[in-house]
């Protein structure tokens, strides 16, 4: 998972400039309903799952130590473009898929440096996959965040 500081920048980047409502999949959820009815998404409506997936932390600077110098964590950030199953959603997630892309590209979020930002796909497998009546396609949103302890 990634660091508390990657999830509040990232978040913060989606409210600010994005009119996705974002659900943060972190956890256990036993229903996508009931995680939905918990976050307000109408049965209807479309949503973006968000998942943090933290790589590596390591020191860039000769004196880092847990109190001082340089560190670089990596990581990914899963954008999941959720909507209702229905004929030609598919170009709908694909659209939707294509503002985050753009909204992500080469950006400077605080401390975080997006490193590279996948098509979409919606691949078996590659993507969340629902037995609740839900598709999806997924962004993966490659970055480092440079900090100091």
């Amino acid at each position: 998972m990634s660091s508390v500081a990657v999830r509040d920048l990232i978040t913060d980047f989606l409210a600010a400039n994005s009119a996705e409502k974002v659900i943060d999949l972190t956890g256990h959820y036993e229903n996508i309903r009931d995680l939905l009815s918990e976050e307000e998404v109408q049965p209807d409506a479309p949503w973006l799952g968000i998942e943090f997936i933290g790589d590596t932390e390591e020191p860039v600077s000769l004196s880092a130590t847990n109190v001082q110098g340089l560190y670089r964590e990596y990581g990914m950030v899963q954008l999941h473009i959720c909507a209702v199953a229905r004929i030609g959603v598919g170009q709908n997630i694909i659209a939707r898929g294509e503002v985050l892309r753009n909204l992500f590209r080469g950006e400077r979020i605080g401390g975080i440096i997006v490193e590279s930002v996948s098509p979409v796909n919606t691949g078996p497998g590659a993507t969340l996959e629902f037995e609740a009546g839900y598709v999806s396609g997924s962004v993966s949103v490659a970055y480092h965040y440079d900090f100091s302890p």
